[in-house]
């Protein structure tokens, strides 16, 4: 698809504005929606970095792994949002031409990066409950993974560096550029079922059964002991918890990626998909672009929601960070009432003991003890 061959103007000011595929009003619409897009992003995510490197409560475990989704988020919001939908928007590149494989490969290399983070990220749950005297992930570890990531990702990404090109083309002797891969068909299919296969449908499948594993291992799990309504229902709530978490996660990545990977199949292995009649489908072609794209972008904020902002022990760190006075206060009325807490459940239980003991010396009915002190520090805390 070449949007020139919608272009009818005598001057340079016309052929600029024919370029455009969308009109002021909703170039002024992206641009806001893009902005805060990337303000979402870069803010999150380095709210992420900035509370995991000085939080105290915060996972120590997937510290190093959550650091390093920020990391490639932020690499992602940097270079995916600013430069790819102004190129559409725009109908040509704006920037320097040399910039533009150095564009496409941290593109590239970002979203693998961040995708298989979420996917070494799924992996640690999976061997943490279903082994957990088995695999531990270690510090030393994790910086080999985190590496191991970045070399592979920088390795299937260099294709962009030797085949992103701003290519130059005229219109009535005006120069424009637009940066594109540059390679055969053949090359370009190939390269498209690579990219569909390693950022999407591998990480897919790998969260997919890590998750799906887990949900069925915590469903069927029980806590020993005699059954007691309060604490199964306790129990059945932070279950269903946890697995719908788990849920929106792998359904979010799809939702995020799937569209883009769908519009990229399409455009090199449908070749009508890329011919357009009138300017009305060029514009419907551009806007479907759009919003594959949002939402593939819309991932790299979602993904601090999902895995720090959810956390009890990240949102303590960030009150601490933010207001440590009164998160202090709170500590020692907290700790206060702890106190309290357990001393009542202490005399509770002892009552309790005391009581069953006297009854089972008249009555001859075997003690339940245990599973009444049990109940008593639950109902008291």
């Amino acid at each position: 698809m070449d949007p020139s061959n919608f272009i009818n103007a005598s001057n340079i000011s016309d052929i600029i504005h024919e370029l455009e595929a969308l009109g002021p009003d909703l170039q002024v619409f992206l641009i806001t929606l893009y902005s805060i897009t990337a303000v979402l992003a870069l803010g999150g995510n380095v709210t992420v970095i900035v509370v995991l490197t000085f939080g105290k409560k915060s996972s120590r475990d997937l510290r190093a792994f959550l650091m390093n989704l920020a990391a490639s988020d932020i690499t992602m919001a940097t270079f995916s949002i600013p430069f790819t939908y102004t190129d559409f928007m725009l109908g040509r590149w704006i920037f320097e031409p040399f910039f533009c494989p150095v564009v496409l490969f941290m593109q590239h290399c970002s979203v693998i990066v961040s995708v298989y983070t979420l996917t070494v990220i799924g992996l640690d749950r999976y061997y943490a409950i279903m082994y957990p005297l088995g695999f531990q992930w270690t510090k030393s570890r994790g910086r080999i993974i985190i590496t191991i990531i970045w070399i592979v990702a920088s390795g299937v990404s260099s294709v962009q560096l030797v085949h992103g090109r701003a290519e130059l083309f005229y219109i009535q002797d005006e120069m424009f550029y637009d940066c594109n891969e540059v390679m055969d068909e053949l090359s370009s299919k190939v390269y498209t079922l690579v990219v569909f296969a390693v950022t999407f449908l591998v990480p897919l499948v790998i969260l997919t059964y890590t998750y799906v594993t887990i949900g069925l291992k915590m469903w069927k799990h029980s806590v020993p002991g005699n059954a007691h309504d309060d604490r199964d229902q306790q129990q059945l709530q932070s279950k269903t918890k946890v697995i719908k978490m788990m849920a929106i996660v792998v359904l979010l990545f799809a939702v995020c990626w799937l569209p883009i990977h769908i519009f990229n199949m399409l455009i090199y292995f449908n070749k009508s998909f890329m011919i357009v009649q009138s300017r009305k489908e060029y514009i419907i072609f551009v806007s479907a672009f759009f919003c594959c794209h949002w939402l593939s972008m819309a991932n790299s904020f979602v993904n601090p929601f999902i895995y720090c902002f959810m956390s009890e022990n990240f949102r303590a760190d960030l009150r601490q960070m933010c207001c440590p006075r009164k998160v202090k206060r709170s500590t020692r009325l907290t700790a206060t009432m702890v106190r309290s807490r357990y001393s009542s459940s202490f005399r509770t239980s002892t009552d309790i003991t005391v009581t069953s003991k006297q009854c089972n010396k008249t009555s001859g009915e075997p003690p339940q003890i245990g599973m009444k002190l049990f109940s008593s520090i639950s109902s008291e805390q």
